[in-house]
């Protein structure tokens, strides 16, 4: 895959998982500067973050951070050799809200025990959970499927005026992101475990009815993780970058490559996660709106029959 720099010279990238010397030094420049460290903190903040090896043979995922501060931040990158070219690793956080999250004892032995507990008790901490789509790119196939499948599924939350966030997932996809806080009511008055369910099987009669082929279906739980906003992500040094209407209509890989955005982050200074007006009910609207697609199938729960359970009928 080739990249462009602004100065027009052309960079070979290959999928091979290898540190690259001064892609490494614009990525160490990246984090640490204050526009881009404040961005992030807004995208984790109150969520379990992780730091997950693209090498998991030779390196282990770091996961039960809680970072809510930059200075934080800057302690968990030098506590767990975030810059070590020999880790590279990938910045991840949960779609879910665990604001009372504990911070997990430094001696070994303490902290697997405190860790296997909180993991147990995953759900009793959420005070809230996001819906999240993941587009994706299947090996084999050509980028412009991802990308149609994504315009699909924005038109739709864009024709109901749904507000959302949509940045590229660094690597070769998109996520789309509807937060709670812009939830209708009657959705916070269901349980984390059933509303997890119910965007299952939203997401699956998308994917059925709209022709959205790349959706993923694989991991619809209440831990589930995605790529952080603004993150730099491997193989490729792209950037986890929200995109405005402008940006996804005439997007461009060159446009998300670490080295043409590092002189571009005192623009995104309070840039935050760009997410498009509208109302929370008209996410519910949608919902009914597609539940009657599949209302006749009897073959499996459809999602008439989970929205007519939970009382969103």
């Amino acid at each position: 895959m080739e990249c462009r720099l602004a100065n027009n010279e052309m960079i070979q990238m290959t999928d091979n998982i290898v540190a690259i010397p001064e892609l490494e030094k614009l990525k160490r420049l990246w984090y640490n500067t204050d526009s881009i460290a404040f961005e992030i903190i807004n995208a984790i903040k109150y969520r379990e973050t992780a730091f997950i090896p693209v090498n998991k043979q030779t390196n282990i995922a770091n996961r039960y951070l809680k970072i809510n501060a930059v200075r934080y931040l800057s302690k968990n990158f030098f506590r767990f050799g975030f810059f070590e070219t020999n880790k590279l690793y990938n910045l991840y956080n949960t779609i879910s809200v665990l604001p009372n999250m504990p911070m997990f004892s430094f001696k070994p032995e303490e902290k697997k025990l405190e860790q296997k507990e909180f993991s147990e008790n995953f759900e009793k901490y959420i005070t809230k959970y996001d819906l999240f789509f993941d587009i994706d790119m299947e090996e084999g196939e050509d980028f412009n499927l991802v990308y149609s499948s994504t315009y699909r599924l924005k038109k739709l939350l864009d024709d109901y005026k749904i507000k959302y966030s949509l940045f590229f997932s660094g690597n070769k996809g998109f996520h789309l992101k509807v937060y709670y806080d812009d939830f209708p009511e009657q959705f916070k008055k269901i349980s984390f475990d059933k509303l997890a369910y119910l965007f299952k099987t939203f997401a699956f009669t998308l994917k059925r009815f709209y022709k959205i082929p790349n959706l993923d279906l694989k991991i619809f739980d209440l831990k589930r993780l995605s790529k952080t906003a603004y993150s730099v992500v491997y193989p490729y040094y792209y950037v986890a970058l929200p995109l405005t209407d402008e940006q996804f209509d005439n997007f461009s890989f060159n446009e998300v490559f670490l080295p043409n955005l590092i002189d571009k982050t005192d623009s995104m200074r309070q840039r935050g996660l760009l997410i498009r007006a509208g109302e929370p009910e008209n996410l519910l609207s949608l919902m009914i709106d597609i539940s009657k697609l599949d209302n006749k199938k009897r073959d499996y729960s459809t999602l008439y029959d989970v929205m007519r359970e939970y009382n969103l009928l």
